[in-house]
């Protein structure tokens, strides 16, 4: 192999050897700019998850003490219409002991009771058959009869039964949507004598809503025994959402046989089909189902901005990682271009040298030689006569070992090589 060869076999080595080298230095920064960032964004999803939790557990915990609030204030009412009921029962019961009824007194008793007790549009007193024949609102002529009615026939067959209130009816006389809370009035022998009954507008309840906050798209409601709906807030325009709606959805029957007393859990309402955070709570000494319901648009908000934010730090953060890698990566190569640029051109130096020493010893022997043509001597720019070899010698770079040839070995010596 030749100098030029092996030349370039050198640069060849050096340039395969750098092209590994720019290679290694490309995967480990792909291999560590993909790291770090996988590692970040893994750190943004386990803090968004955690944070997420966090304002489903705040969502529970809003719909539950909603829950209570509307559980107490609704069992504050119906205390309240139970207190003034019997007071109207022992009032009835006082005046059946002396002489029977008196309808005047009986209904100015009743009308005085009525405006101290929030929600109810009548109070009404009935005979032992179920006649409505006392109260506000009774229509002349023939009496409007109540003994088919739930509550009249539990208060007449339990003696010991303190009150009743029934499933969400329409009133007879009214025809608006109610629930009736009855007492049971007793003869001086203990015996039935009637009920006195109050129609609870459930229309009330809108009132009663209007001072909990419930989130822009949350609900509140609640339903009876049967789960038709008594009260909505806000109310829709589906089918599903009007008073006496039975629409429910199947996970919210399966919690409350499973959860007879109170559950929060997430469900898809069925009557407009979105999903709601939930509790329900059966009403303390009553037979209602109290709900409060919060939506995801209102509870994740918050995070949802939280989201958005660390969405854009990812993004922010990707992007400065890239260019990071990026310019190492410009940097790598220029001074891998840099050093090879330094290496070529040490090496061209050095051919250069060597190719102007070469041109020196070149030009040193060019032109014409003045030689002695007997003893064969050359004459010298300083005008020196020098030995042949010598000048050679001094004037590039070969040098010489002396031999006989066979005609001077047999001219001068008489012998033959």
């Amino acid at each position: 192999m030749n100098s030029k060869e092996l030349k370039m076999q050198k640069y060849f080595d050096a340039t395969t050897s750098a092209v590994r080298k720019q290679d290694g230095f490309i995967y480990r920064l792909i291999s560590g700019t993909l790291f770090i960032n996988i590692f970040v964004y893994a750190i943004f999803g386990y803090s968004l998850s955690t944070s997420q939790l966090h304002y489903n557990r705040l969502a529970e915990i809003a719909t539950q003490n909603m829950a209570k609030a509307l559980d107490t204030n609704l069992c504050d009412i119906f205390d309240k219409i139970d207190i003034g009921l019997s007071a109207v029962g022992f009032e009835s019961e006082k005046q059946i002991a002396r002489n029977g009824i008196n309808k005047e007194s009986l209904n100015a008793y009743i009308a005085k009771q009525i405006h101290q007790l929030p929600g109810l549009y009548g109070i009404r007193v009935t005979d032992i058959q179920g006649n409505l024949l006392y109260g506000t609102d009774i229509p002349d002529g023939k009496p409007i009869n109540v003994s088919d009615r739930d509550y009249f026939r539990q208060l007449r067959e339990n003696s010991h039964q303190k009150h009743a209130v029934s499933k969400l009816i329409q009133g007879r006389i009214s025809g608006k949507w109610n629930l009736t809370i009855a007492k049971r009035i007793n003869n001086p022998d203990g015996s039935f004598a009637g009920i006195v009954l109050g129609m609870f507008d459930v229309n009330y309840f809108d009132k009663l809503f209007s001072q909990i906050d419930i989130g822009k798209n949350g609900a509140m409601g609640i339903r009876d025994p049967d789960f038709k709906l008594v009260a909505l807030q806000p109310k829709g325009e589906e089918p599903g959402s009007q008073i006496g709606s039975d629409v429910i959805s199947k996970k919210t029957r399966d919690m409350i046989r499973a959860n007879p007393i109170t559950a929060t859990y997430k469900t898809v309402f069925a009557r407009d089909k979105k999903e709601r955070m939930v509790t329900f709570r059966k009403a303390t000494n009553y037979s209602f189902y109290v709900f409060s319901t919060i939506a995801p648009s209102d509870y994740l908000s918050a995070w949802r901005k939280e989201l958005i934010i660390a969405l854009i730090l990812a993004i922010c953060f990707t992007l400065t990682t890239v260019t990071s890698a990026y310019m190492m990566l410009k940097s790598n190569v220029t001074t891998l271009l840099h050093a090879e640029a330094q290496r070529y051109g040490e090496e061209m130096r050095q051919q250069n040298e060597e190719l102007i020493a070469a041109m020196l010893r070149i030009k040193r022997l060019e032109g014409i030689i003045s030689i002695c043509s007997h003893c064969k001597k050359i004459r010298t720019e300083q005008q020196n006569w020098e030995q042949l070899e010598k000048y050679i010698t001094e004037h590039s770079d070969a040098m010489f070992s002396h031999g006989v040839c066979p005609e001077c070995a047999k001219a001068h010596y008489g012998i033959s090589v």
